[in-house]
């Protein structure tokens, strides 16, 4: 039997008495197929014959796991791999050159990540959320830019969370989150290419655009809501909670690496602090002067302390994981309800530029690998000067 191939067509199909299954062909594509069984499961498939002259079969997907159009791409890549690959090397090999996806991301892939980045387990997440189901089991060579589009397109309707949580009812992935699932595949497939083993030869995401545009969210608080914060701070329960603010506002230090402080980091003498690289974000480590006030604040802790870590939690023994009680309450306590530790981290950048620091000094006290990722900041400052300007002239009333 032999028609175009479409999901409406395929839905129409019925298996005839007394058979288990029927084969409908491609009018379009020579050798892309549909099964249908009589117990009414649906599936693409590629029909060739091997070199030997013996009729195989592969499977595509599952119809209704991807559109026919899309399973039509496929299928021609597919036919062209075997008939290219045809004498010259066995199934067995071709399958080792060509894996699935699934088999790359986490033979070659994520071995290769986890030596290098700290985002090992964030890319393990995007793929197990957003790729293993619809990509997972598709051979790397299959994967074409038809393939991924149709993905594309279909992430930007993707509920959010699969739409299991109540507070994100109708909202879909944001357009950061779709770009950032799509990055990681065109990362994907780099390695795929650099490794040099593998048959693909071009990346199938070169023709999206996906640079994307940093954008710094959260609060930049001034001198006068940083005290409150302070005073906020120096009322609560927790008798670390003020130390930590303070070294948290005036370093411009991750939280992380606030809260995992070891005695063995710092040089108090040279008031240097060297974060290791198994504690660093980029897995680089880093070295940071502290200011005299943080040199003195850690000197009188050091006096006292017990324990290898600046800040032990003095219930466990070990470092606070988030003091997120004692913080919401002090946040709320200073007139600051929404606001996150990682703004004291904000906070300090803009105020090192706007005290006239150079860019590379600010990249320096952030510990960022690139200066793209500190440039950011330099927008933001633009904004805020460009505010004051307007609000100078409006002040003087003399274009009124």
């Amino acid at each position: 039997m032999k028609f175009h191939i479409s999901e409406l067509a395929l839905s129409r199909l019925e298996v005839p008495n007394g058979k288990k299954w029927i084969a409908v062909f491609d009018t379009e594509q020579t050798g892309f197929a549909a099964v249908v069984t009589a117990a009414g499961s649906k599936a693409y498939i590629v029909s060739y014959r091997d070199p030997h002259g013996k009729q195989r079969q592969e499977k595509i997907a599952k119809v209704g796991e991807i559109s026919a159009q899309a399973a039509r791409s496929l299928a021609k890549v597919r036919l062209e791999d075997i008939a290219k690959a045809k004498g010259i090397m066995a199934p067995g090999d071709r399958k080792k050159l060509n894996p699935t996806l699934e088999e790359f991301f986490f033979d070659t892939y994520m071995p290769e990540v986890r030596s290098n980045s700290r985002s090992a387990e964030t890319h393990a997440s995007i793929y197990r959320n957003h790729l293993q189901d619809a990509l997972g089991q598709m051979r790397l060579r299959e994967i074409n830019k038809e393939v991924l589009q149709v993905l594309k397109d279909e992430l930007e309707n993707k509920p959010v969370a699969g739409g299991r949580w109540k507070t994100q009812q109708g909202k879909t992935l944001s357009e950061g989150t779709v770009k950032r699932i799509m990055i990681l595949i065109r990362h994907l497939f780099n390695v795929a290419i650099e490794n040099g083993k593998y048959v693909v030869v071009e990346n199938p995401t070169k023709s999206f655009k996906l640079k994307t545009i940093r954008k710094v969210t959260g609060q930049f608080l001034n001198a006068a809501q940083l005290q409150r914060l302070m005073a906020a701070a120096e009322q609560s329960e927790n008798p670390d909670l003020l130390d930590i603010l303070r070294v948290a506002a005036a370093t411009g230090l991750r939280r992380s690496n606030v809260l995992s402080m070891q005695w063995s980091w710092l040089d108090l003498e040279r008031g240097t602090l060297t974060v290791p690289d198994w504690a660093d974000k980029a897995k680089q480590g880093f070295s940071v002067f502290l200011a005299a006030e943080v040199v003195d604040l850690l000197k009188k802790r050091q006096q006292n302390a017990t324990s290898c870590w600046v800040f032990p939690n003095p219930k466990t023994g070990k470092p606070y994981h988030s003091c997120r009680a004692a913080w919401e309450m002090v946040r709320k306590r200073a007139g600051l309800p929404t606001l996150r530790t990682h703004d004291l981290r904000h906070t300090f950048a803009s105020m090192m530029l706007e005290s006239g620091a150079d860019i590379i000094d600010v990249q320096a006290a952030l510990a960022h690998t690139q200066l793209k990722t500190t440039a950011v900041y330099l927008h933001l400052l633009d904004s805020r000067k460009q505010n004051k300007a307007n609000a100078a002239v409006q002040a003087t009333g003399i274009f009124a």
